[in-house]
């Protein structure tokens, strides 16, 4: 114990003196027989996302971390025998977007086999060949989520509506007579199950014998595959795995770090279950890891990380925990929310509280959540909570002010998750109680398809407002959501969260003039809020966020330079190169 007791002196006293020791220029000193650089990127355009917003033509990395930022000339000193070097070609150079919400686990599978967007029989038909070409027989196919854009089209602005789809199961009953699969509509209204998954549930369609379960027939008057009723999830969880094999689960995580890599991303706030972060650290020790991952567990755990001595800050550069995960709300996709006043279009509905805030009868028990609260904070973790509708984005607001009363004021850094609809009369306490406004601008290009109708006009002000939540002092810190909810897809592709940031529109360019386009914010605080913002949410802006001697070298490189092209060029934007600890995790192919 005295040894350790030792080490963790000189561990301190080390970070102290490096914290205090100023850099003087942006390039390490070094004695003459030095290291040369890993890795050397030139002949590009720079941009730094540091406090001076500085542009430099090249950077050298060692030991995955920066050791010059600047000139061609002072970058390629560093080169040795062994030094890799990239001409850029001018192309744009950013620190690696820091993504502040995933659920990786969840898009980990979405991305196997989704079929939320699909419209027609062919789509998917090619939709299920595509995932048993990739899978061992007897593997169950779950998720589906059809429907979700029949209502409010794909890249709308609202008022729009497509032809519905519904999959007909007998189109894929031959070709998957060995993989049982049961999918659900997007609202969880109808399931649909394939010949294997019947037999696997024991159904007889001669004789039904599942209770609160209904046989649907298509127009035709022929049994597709669908079904309803309250039986039908609970008849197929007896036969369904709950949980995929460790094996499959370790390639979808596989498919997953690619498409991060992919798009440019370098680090991710994850929301999935502890099978994922054994399967993080895993890859971590055979070298495979390719993304940061900031973990963060349910509030409900605050106990059991405490007790184990998770603190803000636990972990390393790759795997880092101390954060937990609150929900005091619903979505806006199911109109569960909560609101002050009720829907628009639903009069009788205010949204609905969860599970933490009421009780056994599901009625609101003042005081309860803020109890977790007060326990996790006086713990030493960090707190995240998901809120929505204007009273429930109030109502956490107030909750904050008593863990200040009650546990004293401090940088604890709340991030408000999704921040998503606020009240007028709330925007000035966002920057007096030191929020971090943990949002997903793509929400607004994609639920703007339904804002007004469900909750006016007039409400939509507050809705997604990134200048008025920058403008009250909270820091804004960007992300995805990635993969969605049950009733929207929010692509990994920082480009969407960009372009929605600045813009204010849909994918198709509408509304002309943006929706509320008062709300719109400058490219460069779109960057900044996707690099060194996410970093500051998570207490690591000192070692990653922007690109600068010191820090983590995390890069993205882009085939254009984001602060000069049309908004409407960030769609067609590529990423060139993705780079992880020094190290290149993905390449354009023609490169």
């Amino acid at each position: 114990m005295n040894r350790l007791k030792q080490l963790r002196t000189i561990f301190l006293t080390c970070v102290t003196f490096l914290t205090l020791v100023p850099f003087n220029s942006q390039q390490a000193q070094s004695p003459s027989d030095r290291k040369f650089a890993d890795l050397i990127l030139h002949n590009g355009v720079v941009w730094t996302v540091d406090s001076k917003n500085s542009l430099a033509q090249a950077v050298a990395i060692r030991d995955g971390k920066f050791i010059v930022v600047g000139s061609n000339e002072a970058a390629l000193k560093q080169r040795g025998p062994k030094t890799q070097i990239i001409d850029l070609q001018g192309n744009f150079v950013t620190s690696g977007f820091n993504d502040n919400h995933v659920h990786l686990a969840s898009a980990a599978q979405f991305l196997e086999f989704n079929i939320m967007a699909v419209s027609t029989q062919e789509e998917f038909v090619a939709r299920v060949k595509e995932v048993i070409g990739r899978l061992p027989k007897g593997e169950w196919i779950v998720g589906g989520f059809w429907g979700a854009y029949d209502e409010w089209a794909e890249g709308s602005a609202g008022g729009q509506r497509r032809e519905h789809f519904a999959p007909d199961m007998t189109l894929i009953d031959k070709i998957t007579i060995d993989y049982p699969m049961f999918i659900r509509k997007f609202d969880n209204s109808q399931f649909a199950a394939n010949q294997a998954a019947l037999r696997a549930a024991n159904i007889d369609l001669s004789n039904p014998q599942a209770a609160d379960v209904e046989f649907l027939k298509d127009s035709q008057g022929r049994f597709n595959g669908h079904l309803r009723g309250k039986g039908v999830a609970r008849l197929f969880s007896t036969v369904a795995p709950r949980n995929f094999s460790r094996e499959r689960r370790v390639q979808q995580t596989k498919n997953a770090l690619a498409e991060i890599a992919r798009f440019g991303v370098t680090n991710v706030s994850d929301m999935s279950d502890d099978a994922q972060l054994d399967i993080y650290r895993e890859l971590h020790r055979n070298g495979e890891l390719t993304v940061r991952v900031h973990f963060r567990p349910g509030l409900d755990r605050w106990k059991e990380f405490a007790d184990g001595g998770i603190r803000v800050g636990s972990g390393d550069e790759w795997i880092r925990l101390g954060a937990l995960k609150g929900h005091i709300d619903g979505i806006m996709g199911t109109s569960s929310a909560r609101f002050f006043q009720p829907y628009s279009h639903d009069p009788n509905n205010r949204g609905r509280w969860r599970p933490l805030m009421v009780n056994e009868k599901g009625e609101f028990v003042e005081g309860k959540f803020l109890g977790y609260m007060l326990d996790a904070d006086r713990a030493g973790l960090q707190l995240t909570v998901h809120a929505i509708g204007d009273e429930a984005n109030h109502l956490l607001l107030n909750y904050l002010q008593e863990l200040n009363k009650q546990n004293g004021k401090r940088d604890r850094r709340f991030r408000l998750v999704h921040a998503q609809v606020i009240a007028p009369q709330d925007f000035k306490r966002l920057g007096q109680l030191g929020i971090v406004a943990e949002v997903q601008p793509f929400h607004l290009s994609d639920d703007m398809r339904w804002m007004e109708e469900r909750i006016g006009h007039e409400r939509s002000k507050g809705a997604y407002a990134f200048r008025s939540i920058q403008a009250s002092g909270a820091i804004l810190s960007f992300g995805t959501d990635w993969p969605g909810t049950s009733a929207s897809e929010y692509p990994i592709n920082p480009m969407l969260g960009l372009y929605a940031a600045v813009t204010r529109q849909t994918t198709n360019g509408k509304p002309e003039l943006g929706w509320f386009p008062d709300e719109r914010i400058s490219i460069e605080d779109a960057i900044r809020a996707y690099t060194y913002n996410t970093a500051y949410a998570s207490f690591e802006e000192k070692i990653k966020g922007s690109i600068e001697v010191e820090k983590l070298a995390d890069v993205t490189v882009l085939s254009r330079n984001l602060l000069r092209v049309a908004p409407r060029e960030l769609l067609k934007t590529e990423v060139i190169y993705t780079i992880v600890n020094g190290k290149i995790v993905y390449r354009r192919r023609e490169l």
